[in-house]
C-alpha cells in the first residue's frame, strides 16, 4: 500500500460473512495483516526504525486481554522482491494462548523485502475468516503498491452487504497518505485516526481493542435488528430507511450497520439510496423486533437505474477523473470515475476534465433498470519527460522546461515528473535559465505515449575562488554571477565547476571588500575566476 518513507498505518476491517452466520458463532475472531515490504527499513520522524515499532507493537498487541477471540496473523511483502501475491498466512486462527507465541516468534524473525499488496491480503483474509466474525487488523508502512484501491474493495464490500468496519490509524503520514487512508475510513463510516509515534500507535490499537470488546458486550445484551435489501431475482443490495411507529420515524436504519432498536412492532419504510440523496421508490413492510438478540428482516426493494464511467483513448481503457453530473446547468451529484453508483431516473449531462486538453461532456438520458456505461472519449496526450545536460560534464539543468509553439508557451513540464497532459506537435522547447537560457528548436512530440528527450547543452564552465589581499587563498563563500544591465544572476558556491553559455558575466563578491571582476566564457572552455579582497 503507497507511499510515504515516513508512515506507519493501522487499519481495522470488522467483517461479519453475513448475518445468519454471525449469529452461529460463539467466538469474535482478531486476523492481523502486517507489513513486512521492504520500506518498513524505513525511518520515523523520532529515527525509529519503522519495523522495530510495528514489531514491538505488534508482539505487545497480541500479548493483551483477547479472551472470548481467535486470533490469526497474515503478512505480505516478507519473501520476495517485486511480487504482488507475496502474501501468507503465517498463523492461522487459534486460541490466545496457542497464537501469541507463533506470533511473537515470527516477528523477532521478519526481514521486510517485498511489495505492499493490500487488497490482494484483504481478499485472501475475507476468505480465511470463513464464517467467523471479527477484526482484521492491518499494520502498515504505507499505502497500495500494486495497482489497486482498498478503498473500492472496502465500498465493495458494503455494497455486497458484507458488514466492514474499518478503523484507521496512521503515523507520520503526509497529507497525501492521510488522504488515501481517510478514504478508506469514510468507505466504512468511521473515524479516522492519526498517529505520529510508537506510543499513539500503540495507544490507537487500544483504542481499537476496548471498542471491540465494547461491541461485543453490546452484541450479546442488546436489541438489534439486522436489514437484508433484495431485488426481485433476490440479489442482495444496500437499502437505507426508517422504522416508523404511530406515522412517526423512530429509527434510521441500514443494510450495513447492526441496527439497535427497542422491541415492538414497526412500518418498515426502505430502499435503495441514490447519488441524488433520495431513497428510490421505498417499500413499505411491517416488521416485529424480538425482546431478546437479533432480528433479521429482509425487503424486497426497486431498483433505480446505474452509472459509472470510462475513459477512453484509441480505444484503449484511461485512468479518468471525477464525474459530476448535472440537470438544467445545476449539479445533481459527483461520482469517481472507479465506482458503479445508483442514481434517479432522468436525463443528466455527465462531465469530465481529466486533464487541461479534456473538458468532456456526454448527455445520457437513465430509465429504471438501466446500467449504463457513460464512454469519455480523450483527446490523445502523451507523457514528455525532458533532461538537458551541460557539455562536458555530467551536470543536470533543473530549472522545469517549458514548450512553445507559434510563440506561446504552452506547457510547463516539471523537470522531474515531466507532463502527462501534451498534445503531439512540434515545439520549441525552452529552458528559462535566468542566467544561460536556451532553446531547443523544432522537437517533434510523437503520438507514442511516453517519451523521454535528452539534449546537450553547449557551455563553457568557470570556478570561482576567493583570495585575500596577499594573495593567499581565503575560505569560500558565496559570490552573486549575473550577466546583463539588469543584474539577474544567482547565487553561487565558490570552488565548484559552473556550466554557463558563451558569454560575458561578472561577479561580486559576499560580505566582503571586493570589486565586481568581468569574465568571459568562451564553449567548452574552463575559466577561473579570483576575487581578491582589497587591501
Amino acid at each position: 500500500m503507497k507511499i510515504s518513507a515516513f508512515s506507519l498505518l493501522v487499519l481495522c476491517f470488522y467483517v461479519v460473512s453475513s448475518p445468519l452466520e454471525s449469529l452461529a458463532q460463539d467466538k469474535d475472531a482478531i486476523y492481523i495483516i502486517f507489513d513486512a515490504s521492504g520500506s518498513m527499513w524505513g525511518e520515523l520522524p523520532d529515527q525509529s526504525r519503522k519495523v522495530t515499532v510495528a514489531k514491538q507493537v505488534l508482539e505487545d498487541f497480541v500479548a493483551g486481554d483477547f479472551e472470548g477471540y481467535e486470533l490469526a496473523l497474515r503478512a505480505y511483502g516478507h519473501r520476495r522482491k517485486g511480487d504482488c501475491r507475496d502474501s501468507e498466512l503465517v498463523v492461522p486462527f487459534g486460541p490466545p494462548e496457542q497464537v501469541v507465541g507463533q506470533v511473537q516468534a515470527f516477528a523477532k524473525n521478519l526481514n521486510p523485502l517485498g511489495k505492499t499488496p493490500i487488497s490482494y491480503s484483504l481478499r485472501q483474509a475475507l476468505a480465511d475468516f470463513g464464517d467467523r466474525s471479527g477484526k482484521i487488523i492491518l499494520i502498515s508502512d504505507g499505502i497500495e503498491t500494486c495497482d489497486e484501491d482498498p478503498c473500492a474493495l472496502v465500498r465493495e464490500w458494503r455494497e455486497k452487504d458484507i458488514q466492514i468496519k474499518v478503523h484507521v490509524v496512521g503515523l507520520g503520514l503526509d497529507e497525501k497518505a492521510k488522504s488515501a487512508m481517510q478514504c478508506i475510513a469514510e468507505a466504512a463510516g468511521t473515524e479516522y485516526r492519526d498517529a505520529e509515534s510508537a506510543t499513539t500507535l500503540a495507544e490507537g490499537l487500544a483504542q481499537i481493542q476496548e471498542e471491540a470488546k465494547t461491541e461485543q458486550v453490546e452484541r450479546q445484551t442488546t436489541i438489534a435488528l439486522r436489514l437484508i435489501g433484495k431485488d426481485a431475482a433476490g440479489r442482495r443490495v444496500q437499502v437505507e430507511g426508517v422504522l416508523k411507529q404511530q406515522g412517526e420515524d423512530r429509527y434510521e436504519v441500514s443494510s450495513n450497520a447492526r441496527n439497535v432498536v427497542e422491541s415492538g412492532s414497526y412500518e418498515l419504510v426502505a430502499g435503495v439510496p441514490t447519488k441524488n440523496g433520495t431513497i428510490y421508490q421505498p417499500a413499505t413492510k411491517t416488521v416485529e423486533v424480538a425482546e431478546t438478540g437479533e432480528t433479521t428482516v429482509e425487503v424486497e426493494v426497486e431498483v433505480p437505474p446505474s452509472v459509472y464511467a470510462t475513459f477512453t483513448d484509441a480505444d484503449e481503457k484511461q485512468r479518468g477523473a471525477l464525474v459530476p453530473a448535472y440537470q438544467n446547468d445545476r449539479e445533481a451529484f459527483t461520482f469517481r470515475w472507479i465506482d458503479t453508483v445508483y442514481v434517479e431516473p432522468g436525463t443528466y449531462d455527465f462531465r469530465a476534465t481529466p486533464n487541461a486538453e479534456n473538458e468532456l461532456s456526454v448527455t445520457e438520458t437513465l430509465a429504471p433498470g438501466d446500467v449504463k456505461e457513460i464512454v469519455f472519449r480523450l483527446v490523445h496526450t502523451v507523457h514528455v519527460k525532458i533532461k538537458m545536460v551541460a557539455s562536458g560534464s555530467d551536470i543536470h539543468f533543473r530549472q522545469n522546461y517549458e514548450l512553445w509553439q507559434d510563440g506561446e508557451k504552452k506547457y510547463r513540464v516539471h523537470v522531474n515528473n515531466g507532463n502527462r497532459s501534451v498534445l503531439p506537435g512540434t515545439y520549441d522547447i525552452h529552458l528559462p535559465d535566468r542566467l544561460t537560457p536556451y532553446i531547443e528548436k523544432c522537437v517533434v512530440i510523437t503520438e507514442q505515449d511516453k517519451q523521454h528527450f535528452d539534449f546537450t547543452v553547449s557551455v563553457g564552465h568557470a570556478t570561482f575562488t576567493y583570495q585575500n589581499a596577499d594573495g593567499t587563498p581565503a575560505a569560500d563563500k558565496r559570490c552573486f554571477v549575473g550577466n546583463g544591465p539588469d543584474g539577474k544572476g544567482f547565487y553561487h558556491n565558490t570552488s565548484q565547476r559552473y556550466p554557463l553559455r558563451p558569454g560575458t558575466y561578472n561577479v561580486e563578491g559576499w560580505r566582503g571588500n571586493y570589486d565586481r571582476v568581468v569574465f568571459e566564457v568562451k564553449q567548452g572552455e574552463d575559466t577561473e575566476v579570483v576575487l581578491r579582497e582589497k587591501g
